[in-house]
């Protein structure tokens, strides 16, 4: 599988709703072999699921090397 650069930055794929109780993460455009225009894919989650994400995240950075810097 060949990796693509991602051209956006945190800001742009990370946003909060306007009532404040989601957020959603906007995915690059993904080209897929057939489909004529690229996928766009936004993914909204409310604040249990971004706690979820971020436990999850927080389990597999601490697995990463190297290990994260103590402060």
């Amino acid at each position: 599988m060949s990796e693509i650069p991602v051209t956006v930055t945190q800001a742009e794929m990370w946003a909060l709703s306007a009532d404040r109780r989601t957020v959603r993460l906007s995915i690059p455009p993904v080209r897929i072999t057939g489909r004529a225009k690229p996928l766009t894919l936004h993914l909204d989650c409310d604040a249990k699921a971004v706690d979820e994400i971020l436990d999850r995240l927080t389990f597999l950075r601490s697995q990463m090397d190297p290990p994260p810097l103590l402060s």
